[in-house]
């Protein structure tokens, strides 16, 4: 059986939600508490954790393909600014969402209480105002971004019982320049990321936590610029990226 198949058995085995219920916990503004996990101990935290959590279902799909292009300026504001952990830093990325073929212009911002928020505008056929917006959600100009960052990954999205957080189990990961240059396909490591309005107890932190496993930052963006091959020299992100790459021989009990 393939992993897309163990993990759709899984799913089917949830209570699903609706886009429309979901988006009453959009927690566009919020804590975030990350996870880097070997995909089968994901498989087994979807196991584990099925009583308490709803799962996001969009045209009949209870996963998606996230695809995301990053703009940065020539001299990647941005990217310095995360891996040498200054407030607020931004990212700014067009982000295609393919259970219901929407594309949107997101803008990230964490402030130095590491709070996160997140603001966007449908991109359709005659584009969007970027010259407009993003100047108003950053300190950026549209002028002076150019894509940074090509990714895309698999996404399944959970709603606990009470509606109160969201989950999401990032797998299948790979990354490409914009020039083309690609990664292969991380098939076994996941990304998993809890939001909350503020830090709290959850089902997920307290199945992770009996295993042992801790919450630790961690950017797709960065990472994807490590793995294509823009910077390798920065040890205050060392850390993450190789706990990144490591995580694909690792297990948990």
């Amino acid at each position: 059986m393939s992993l897309s198949d163990t993990i759709q058995n899984i799913l089917v085995s949830y209570p699903s939600l609706s886009l429309e219920k979901a988006e009453a916990v959009k927690l566009m503004n919020r804590m975030d508490t990350k996870y880097i996990i070997p995909v089968d101990d994901a498989i087994r935290l979807l196991e584990n954790i099925r009583k308490d959590y709803h799962v996001l279902e969009i045209e009949s799909q209870r996963t998606g393909i996230y695809m995301s292009t990053y703009y940065d300026t020539i001299d990647r504001k941005m990217f310095y600014a995360h891996i040498t952990g200054r407030f607020p830093r931004y990212k700014v990325r067009e982000r295609f969402y393919s259970q219901n073929e929407l594309k949107f212009l997101e803008v990230k911002q964490k402030n130095n209480k590491r709070r996160t928020s997140k603001r966007r505008i449908p991109i359709t056929e005659n584009g969007c105002e970027a010259n407009k917006w993003i100047p108003k959600q950053s300190p950026f100009r549209a002028d002076e971004l150019t894509p940074s960052l090509i990714n895309s990954f698999e996404r399944i999205t959970l709603i606990n019982n009470e509606q109160t957080e969201r989950v999401t189990l990032d797998f299948n990961l790979n990354f490409r320049t914009p020039s083309g240059t690609a990664t292969p396909v991380y098939d076994r490591v996941a990304i998993v990321e809890l939001k909350q309005n503020k830090t709290a107890e959850s089902p997920l932190k307290k199945y992770l936590r009996s295993k042992g496993v801790r919450s630790g930052g961690v950017s797709k963006y960065c990472t994807g610029m490590f793995l294509t091959g823009f910077e390798n020299t920065y040890k205050a992100y060392k850390s993450q990226f190789s706990r990144f790459i490591k995580t694909q021989h690792e297990r948990i009990d």
